[in-house]
């Protein structure tokens, strides 16, 4: 199978760049798989989880709201943050959610951003939490 380069940034630095096989991507009119050789396309991306195929195995990274810019030869993911399930610290996260779901409790004191940004941090964290809780076979309560 033909490779391809695929390289994923974040505000912090490059979290991914390797050759891979294959990704599957969380675009915003759904999941989606790039091989190489994939028409050249420019999207974005919600919150969700690209898993890369690459000779060795596959990884999964919970990714944030970003863009995707696919060429024959070449995949490049610009999001907001990137983390691999180790990176991952659960019961931070389960605080966020917790927190922003109490902001949220009361919408009627938030402006428009303050709910916007809440209802984000919910959605990145819960793709976290869910790939955590997966790799390490956690199921712990919220």
């Amino acid at each position: 199978m033909k490779n391809y380069r695929l390289q994923i940034v974040t505000p912090e630095g490059t979290a991914f760049n390797g050759e891979v096989e294959y990704a599957t991507l969380p675009g915003t009119e759904g999941e989606f798989g790039v091989y190489a050789g994939h028409e050249a396309i420019i999207t974005t991306l919600n919150p969700g989880e690209v898993v890369i195929r690459q000779e060795s195995g596959e990884t999964a990274l919970a990714i944030g709201k970003g863009f995707a810019e696919v060429g024959g030869d070449h995949l490049s993911i610009l999001t907001e943050v990137a983390l691999r399930d180790s990176q991952i610290d659960e019961k931070n996260v389960e605080e966020s959610i917790r927190k922003a779901k109490e902001a949220l409790s009361h919408v009627e004191t938030l402006s428009v951003e303050d709910v916007t940004l809440n209802e984000a941090l919910i959605a990145r964290s819960t793709v976290q939490l869910n790939l955590k809780r997966r790799k390490s076979g956690s199921h712990s309560s919220r």
